[in-house]
């Protein structure tokens, strides 16, 4: 649409993994300053698309394009400096390490990098500054969950891609990640994977539904909770 900028594009994907064709020819766009959800069933494809726009999987098929340059195929490490990150479903932290050596260990490399004043302030921010000297496996899973967060902002990532932000979570600190999120995605882009559909709801501009590898239909969260066919293969399973 004219206007609208897209931040990343992936189109036509395709990954084959033996016989099993995770993902068919799914294409995706998530413009400048909006927030895109995307929702389907254990095994629909989520997480190998986000694997693949940010360089964890290299397509057999298809393109992505980040402000559109052409990334297709990139390593992790070059997505990162492309401003495409992530976050995972099981928390990665360096769980001997202290919070401020985790910090450390993401600025390394990282051309863009937030200087010290910053990072002080996203500290305050995440609730994070009076943890700095314990090592990240002695925190919380909230708390390493906002550390993960913390890792990618100090790269100054332009689009952050979460694999299910609230696992694990209680219903207090889903309540409190859904307003650390509502924050976050006034600093940068968010992707968001989620089975919790409140979290969906509150935080996604549009919506993407993954069902057998494909893209079944993209909404509003208000069209997809209306939409029969994601009524009925997936929101009626999860119980929405």
């Amino acid at each position: 649409m004219t206007g609208r900028v897209p931040l990343f594009e992936a189109e036509g994907i395709v990954m084959r993994f033996g016989g099993v064709v995770a993902l068919r020819k799914v294409s995706v766009t998530q413009f400048e300053g909006e927030t895109l959800g995307m929702i389907g069933p254990n095994g629909s494809g989520k997480t190998t698309f986000v694997n693949v726009v940010t360089g964890h999987l290299a397509p057999q098929e298809g393109r992505v394009r980040v402000a559109g340059a052409e990334v297709t195929g990139f390593r992790p490490h070059r997505m990162a400096a492309a401003g495409i990150t992530r976050t995972y479903q099981a928390v990665r932290v360096f769980r001997e390490l202290t919070v401020a050596d985790n910090i450390a260990t993401a600025t390394v490399d990282a051309p863009n990098r937030m200087d010290a004043d910053e990072i002080a302030a996203t500290l305050d921010w995440l609730q994070l500054g009076h943890r700095l000297a314990v090592p990240a496996g002695s925190l919380t899973l909230f708390e390493q969950r906002r550390l993960e967060i913390l890792m990618r902002l100090v790269q100054r990532a332009r689009l952050i891609m979460l694999d299910e932000p609230v696992g694990g979570l209680s219903a207090t600190e889903v309540r409190a990640m859904l307003q650390v999120l509502g924050d976050l995605r006034r600093r940068t882009g968010l992707f968001v994977i989620e089975h919790a559909m409140k979290v969906i709801r509150e935080l996604a501009d549009s919506v993407v539904v993954m069902l057998a590898g494909e893209k079944l239909m993209q909404g509003t969260p208000a069209e997809i909770l209306a939409d029969k066919r994601v009524v009925d293969q997936y929101l009626g399973r999860a119980h929405a």
